[in-house]
């Protein structure tokens, strides 16, 4: 979704997926998961589009930090896209298409 602020935050999310994060579009794509990473209110609106954008085959996950779950949470509520903190535990499941 363009430059972070928090890179610790951006490393450990590369290090845990295995990937780097890419300066185009998705910021993660991984075996045909789609990973993004909003560390504001206004990232998750924004990163939400970029999800549903994304053409790729299997399931779109939004990456959030503690304080933002609830709001996150809300946010997707019917658009089959999943929620995960930043260590990795999924908070909310995606709908695979």
């Amino acid at each position: 979704m363009g430059t972070h602020q928090n890179k610790n935050v951006i490393r450990k999310i590369e290090r845990r997926l295995g990937v780097k994060e890419r300066t185009q579009g998705v910021d993660f794509v991984v075996g045909g998961n789609a990973y993004e990473f909003a560390e504001t209110k206004e990232d998750i609106r924004e990163s939400i589009g970029q999800l549903n954008r994304s053409r790729v085959p299997n399931s779109k996950k939004l990456i959030v930090p503690n304080n933002l779950e609830n709001f996150a949470k809300e946010a997707v509520k019917r658009t089959g896209i999943g929620i995960e903190n930043i260590s990795g535990k999924i908070l909310k499941k995606s709908r695979k298409k």
